[in-house]
């Protein structure tokens, strides 16, 4: 026969905690007494009450005001709180930090106005505590049926730590169903989860199963009850003398697990007891072949070496010396066993665990901590704080600031171009993530001023560390420039541009400034110039009326003087003349309208498109005989001529006016006729 133990089973780090506490407050000296029984072990509370921690059940039954109380781990209620306050008595609180939060989340919304639903068993001191932190609207449902009865307009749900996930969730559903605006918190206790998924992979490997805890115990209880449901073979058992041989005797394999306040030195003695058993079934099975084999029985420790409890713990607690709690500032490893919106819980090891606020997950702004990290993940922590008392308070962003760190250190040593993501704007600069926020000065944003520094946020960019100092407390540890980044990169760029420019080439280029006399326009390394006049066919007023900065725009290269490092530059050379989009859109016999612009003696000058411009001569004004243009027409006049012959070599352009009049009046002669046949 073989034994296996479960891989968590035994003390939580809450009952440990109160366990370490308790023994802190003894050797203190004075009188001591826990309110409640300090966990759900009678062999833990006769340990103690041999040492002189006498449980009471009110405190009515302490006399002594110089006397001090240890707060049992399910915690009290803040009523006896304070009235143990108001008796001056010396106050240890060992509530379990898990019990705690849960006392903070009833007392929050309590504040807001919801109704509390508590699943937990209604006289468990766990439950009776957190009820006190809720205040009147307080429901405790048992089981799903007593959850089918509660109805209420606005509803906060949280669990006893110790009970089943699966039954809570059963109950949430139920909650669900019946009521609109529901809060759900998950306040199981991950070292319950733990055992309980530990117990469960244990039975299906076993024949038997025994689960080592005091019937007091809710954790236990529930952790027998996932046992029997896998179907295996299950007993529970508070210590080795209720163990039966009867139980092993068609076994070959046996399962041990134990309840979170179940002592080491109990579950140590039971695995001796098992160890009996195995010795003997050897025994028995040699001597059925006529051998005999030597087992501990053979050799028993003298009578006189009786080891007790307490011996029986320090061994246990050797065992487990060789786990030695981290300091602060340590980087250790750890593995995630619960992930909240708002925190996570890592085992940090030495039956620890560790919680990594949402503020201390990473650098970065992020509204969950699921999207970061999940159950099973192992990940790198730092000790921001690990006291006697078991609160773990750990950080991953520190992690990765410190790596972070590590790194940036070797760029500035080597003299490293790094790459960074502007994320804000402060006074005097802009911050820059590259794994930890550093800071570039204005100054160093580019190699000459530069206007408005929020256009840059939310850009990648490669900078130089130009300040590195690890140990620096106010201000930022380092400072970056792209100063002369940039001005290498524009040396790279201008070298590259007057090899590769020449007259007639046309380039691509973004509008630099805006000035009264033209544009600078960036060509990637140099600047040249587009005059106002070369910015289109027709009279620009100003060259912010067709361009602005930042645009980008073709242009032609009119002239290059390498000597005097000067490039012209021409947009309208790029663009079709009026004359050229007037011959596409017009040819001779077509009726178009036009605006008289001038007059002279042998005729009128109409535009016919801006840059255009056509004659209409005397004899074709009228027919009839006319003395002068203004006779017919006047300035601004606009009036439908046609094009009598366009000139393409001299660019010229007749009209009529005349022969307009005589096309419009004949197609209105035809229009009329053709309506009197149709009448006919």
């Amino acid at each position: 026969m073989r034994t296996v133990l479960a891989h968590k089973a035994g003390f939580c780090s809450g009952v440990r905690r109160a366990f370490n506490m308790a023994e802190e407050s003894l050797a203190e000296g004075g009188k001591w007494y826990s309110l409640g029984l300090l966990v759900h072990n009678d062999e833990v509370v006769d340990y103690f009450k041999a040492r002189g921690l006498e449980p009471v059940e009110t405190l009515e039954q302490i006399e002594d005001c110089k006397a001090g109380i240890i707060v049992r781990s399910h915690g009290i209620s803040p009523g006896i709180l304070e009235t143990a306050q108001q008796k001056g008595l010396k106050i240890k609180d060992a509530t379990c930090p898990l019990v705690k939060r849960i006392h903070e989340i009833v007392s929050s919304l309590r504040d807001d106005n919801y109704d509390i639903v508590i699943f937990g068993d209604r006289n468990h001191p766990e439950v009776e505590a957190i009820a006190g932190w809720s205040g009147n609207k307080t429901y405790i449902a048992g089981n799903i049926s007593e959850a089918r009865n509660i109805k209420a307009k606005n509803l906060g749900v949280v669990s006893q730590t110790t009970k089943d996930e699966r039954d809570y969730h059963e109950l949430i559903d139920t909650l669900l169903s019946q009521n609109k605006d529901v809060k759900v918190f998950d306040t199981i206790c991950p070292a319950t989860r733990q055992r309980q998924q530990a117990a469960r992979e244990l039975c299906r490997q076993v024949d038997v199963m025994l689960v080592i805890g005091d019937r007091k115990s809710s954790n236990t209880t529930t952790l027998y009850k996932e046992c029997q449901d896998t179907g295996v073979s299950t007993f529970q058992i508070q210590n080795a003398e209720e163990i039966e041989e009867e139980w092993f005797k068609a076994a070959k394999t046996v399962g041990i697990t134990a309840g979170a306040s179940t002592p080491d030195w109990i579950i140590k003695e039971v695995l001796d007891r098992m160890t009996d058993y195995q010795d003997m079934e050897t025994r028995d099975a040699a001597e059925d072949q006529g051998e005999r084999v030597e087992t501990k029985a053979d050799h028993p420790e003298p009578e006189n070496i009786e080891r007790s409890q307490e011996e029986s713990f320090a061994k246990m607690e050797a065992e487990m010396a060789e786990f030695v709690p981290p300091s602060k500032g340590d980087i250790i490893k750890g593995l995630v066993i619960q992930v909240l919106d708002d925190e996570v819980m890592v085992d940090v090891g030495g039956k620890s665990e560790g919680i990594i606020p949402l503020r201390e997950m990473s650098n970065q702004d992020i509204d969950s901590a699921r999207d970061l990290v999940k159950v099973g993940d192992e990940i790198e922590v730092m000790v921001l704080k690990w006291d006697d008392d078991g609160t773990i308070l750990l950080s991953r962003k520190k992690v990765e600031a410190q790596r972070a760190l590590d790194s940036l250190e070797e760029d500035f040593n080597e003299g490293r171009v790094i790459k960074g993501v502007i994320s804000g704007s402060v006074k005097g600069g802009l911050l820059v993530d590259v794994g930890i926020t550093a800071f570039l000065p204005a100054s160093h944003v580019e190699d000459g001023y530069v206007r408005n520094l929020d256009e840059y946020i939310g850009k990648e960019m490669q900078f130089k560390i130009i300040e590195f100092n690890r140990n620096k407390r106010r201000g930022s540890q380092i400072v970056l420039s792209r100063k002369d980044l940039v001005a290498e990169e524009k040396t790279r760029l201008k070298k590259d541009f007057w090899e590769s420019i020449a007259e007639g080439q046309t380039r691509t280029g973004r509008v630099k400034r805006v000035v009264d006399y033209g544009a600078f326009i960036d060509l990637g390394g140099y600047e040249g110039l587009l005059h106002v006049s070369e910015m289109d066919h027709k009279r620009v007023e100003h060259p912010s009326d067709i361009m602005q900065e930042g645009q980008e725009i073709e242009v032609y290269i009119l002239g290059v003087d390498r000597e005097k490092e000067r490039v012209s530059l021409s947009r309208k050379k790029l663009l079709k003349s009026p004359w050229e989009l007037f011959l596409e859109q017009n040819h001779e016999g077509d009726i178009i309208e036009g605006t008289v612009v001038r007059t002279a003696p042998f005729g009128a000058f109409v535009e016919l498109q801006p840059g255009v411009d056509g004659l209409i001569h005397i004899s074709q004004l009228a027919n009839r005989r006319i003395d002068k243009p203004e006779d017919v027409v006047s300035i601004n006049q606009k009036i439908m001529v046609k094009i009598l012959n366009i000139d393409e070599k001299e660019k010229r352009v007749g009209l009529s006016l005349r022969a307009a009049q005589e096309d419009q009046e004949q197609q209105e002669a035809n229009e009329y006729m053709e309506e009197q046949e149709k009448g006919e």
